[in-house]
């Protein structure tokens, strides 16, 4: 009785965060989706288990059987679910459905008499262990290599630092709930084939109660980790930002940027400063390091389009940035960008074997004129003239 009265007070709880996500869910539905399935699938098992005196289970039976066997699609939906949390996409790819061939052909395997001289069937139970220990131990791999190579390990990532770590807690708490589960299961499995009982994994279905809990818990606690890594941002924003981050904002400033959060002067510009407030220290320093270090204005047609692409961010960002936290616009930008790259090649001895007009398309520029206008803007002297002032040698 208290056993059964644990899993419907469980299922309850977990109905309440189906509730919570249901909400969420009509906002950014695509990376929300299949948590929003294994709870409903997990909910729906505990309440069943709970309800045992109204003799339900006798009807629906979700743990006795070949259909039983379905309860393993929470498995590779957790791993879709750790993939489109941290890499959204706007549609559902139906690739993803290779990911219940297994679950199809184990539910047919195990349909009593379906296939009698089935290979896998002759060997029954302890065959069925070995396909479920290699089908979460794949998908545990699966998960752990998405989650190390795009969150746990990852350092250059646009986003601001708090909300980042957010994610990534998440992820780590619930993939070590995830391979505590696995071991749950499998030695209850384990259990079963030794006692010459149906399949099921509720042997140890007490403990692996415990561990729904803490997920359930920490949702309803914390339910911004539902809205996935890229657009974190954009919703924890709308609570403000804590004193200390809006001060760090305001105080650390370079020549060139604005860090300061100013007044929009449209409703499209203020939707962006709510997307972007909290990465303008971010984008500032990727920006000049695209600009320094990689020397993106070296294209002729570089624009502002190619930053976006570059940083992984959409262009209207990079426009709004320009609009609201440069002291000059992108075009004067990108040109004092090129003239900077060719006073370093200059000092570097570039002109020792190449002409100024060599220079000149080397850092972007369409043709020496524009070069030359450009230099003499920034610097107040000629090509020549800032060559003579700097005693460096050019090739004549």
């Amino acid at each position: 009785m208290l056993e059964s009265l644990l899993f419907f007070i469980t299922g309850i709880i977990g109905t309440v965060t189906i509730g919570l996500m249901i909400t969420s869910y009509k906002s950014n539905p695509f990376f929300n989706a299949y948590l929003l399935f294994i709870i409903i699938i997990i909910s729906f098992r505990f309440l069943i288990h709970g309800s045992f005196e109204l003799g339900l289970q006798d009807v629906l039976k979700p743990d006795r059987g070949p259909h039983s066997v379905f309860y393993l699609i929470i498995v590779p939906f957790f791993y879709l679910y750790h993939k489109n949390l941290i890499l959204q996409s706007k549609t559902y790819n139906l690739k993803d459905l290779k990911h219940l061939i297994f679950i199809v052909g184990l539910f047919i395997i195990n349909m009593n008499g379906f296939i009698r001289e089935n290979y896998m069937v002759f060997y029954g139970k302890a065959t069925n262990f070995i396909l479920i220990l290699g089908f979460l131990s794949f998908y545990l791999v699966l998960i752990y290599n998405t989650l190390r190579k795009n969150i746990w390990f990852k350092k250059d990532i646009l986003i601001n630092n708090k909300h980042f770590k957010l994610v990534k807690n998440w992820t780590i708490y619930l993939f070590s709930i995830n391979v505590l589960s696995v071991l749950i299961m499998l030695i209850s499995v384990y259990t079963e084939i030794n006692k010459d009982v149906e399949l099921s994994g509720k042997s140890l279905a007490k403990i692996s109660l415990l561990f729904w809990l803490f997920i359930y818990f920490k949702i309803l606690i914390t339910p911004e980790i539902l809205y996935g890594l890229p657009i974190l941002n954009k919703k924890i924003l709308k609570f403000g930002l804590p004193d200390e981050e809006a001060k760090q904002i305001s105080t650390n400033k370079s020549d060139n940027w604005i860090l300061e959060i100013t007044d929009t002067k449209s409703e499209q510009d203020y939707k962006l400063q709510e997307k972007i407030m909290a990465n303008i220290i971010s984008y500032t320093e990727e920006i000049d390091k695209l600009s320094n270090e990689h020397f993106i204005f070296r294209n002729p047609k570089a624009s502002a389009n190619d930053l976006a692409n570059a940083l992984g961010v959409p262009t209207s960002h990079i426009i709004y940035l320009f609009k609201y936290h440069s002291r000059i616009p992108f075009s004067e930008y990108r040109m004092n960008s090129r003239i900077k790259d060719s006073i370093n090649l200059m000092k570097a001895g570039y002109l020792k074997t190449n002409t100024l007009e060599s220079l000149a398309y080397e850092t972007g520029f369409a043709s020496y004129n524009p070069f030359f206008s450009s230099f003499k803007k920034v610097t107040s002297y000629s090509p020549q003239d800032y060559l003579k002032t700097k005693n460096l040698n050019f090739s004549t």
